[in-house]
């Protein structure tokens, strides 16, 4: 007894199979593209996702890397000239920082908010800057001072001058000098 021929798998007969995939290339062609236009959709959103999650500045003549040149302390008058002395200035962040200094004033970060129409910049709730955050230490106000702040709860600066290149601010404390870095 040999075998018994299979029917559609003689000589010169499609399977099912064979002939199913010839007589449904279109729609196979149509489920292809399908799949193509969806992971091109999903790509898409993805992109817009990723680019949608960056802020805006508040204010792009305010915000950025400074370099405070100097202040001057109101009731003394005496005018503190600055050396690598820095704020980075956030829409919700500032950072003050002493970069490759050699008087051991730190590193903080502090809250940024703007009030009265973006005229003033109040910058608040400083903590000692660790790592990559802060040690949940508050700033000692002494330090502070070596930036022109004399409050780690909240200094409120009107924003006398500001163009983007440099800017003037001014608190009840001190008058600031910087420059965009």
């Amino acid at each position: 007894m040999g075998r018994q021929p299979v029917a559609g798998h003689g000589p010169g007969e499609l399977s099912g199979k064979q002939h199913r995939g010839h007589a449904d290339r279109p729609l196979e062609r149509r489920i292809q593209l399908t799949k193509n236009w969806i992971t091109g959709l999903i790509l898409v959103i993805l992109t817009g996702m990723v680019t949608g999650c960056q802020k805006e500045p508040i204010n792009s003549k305010v915000e950025g890397l400074w370099q405070l040149r100097e202040f001057t302390v109101k009731e003394t008058g005496e005018t503190v000239v600055c050396q690598r002395m820095y704020y980075g200035i956030t829409r919700m962040v500032t950072e003050l920082s002493e970069k490759e200094g050699t008087k051991g004033y730190g590193d903080y970060i502090g809250r940024t908010e703007y009030r009265k129409n973006e005229t003033q910049l109040v910058l608040k709730d400083f903590k000692v800057r660790s790592i990559t955050s802060d040690n949940k230490q508050d700033a000692p106000v002494e330090d502070l001072r070596h930036f022109g702040i004399n409050s780690q709860e909240e200094t409120v600066f009107d924003i006398v001058n500001c163009n983007g290149k440099a800017m003037t601010l001014e608190s009840d404390y001190a008058r600031l000098e910087l420059r965009k870095f």
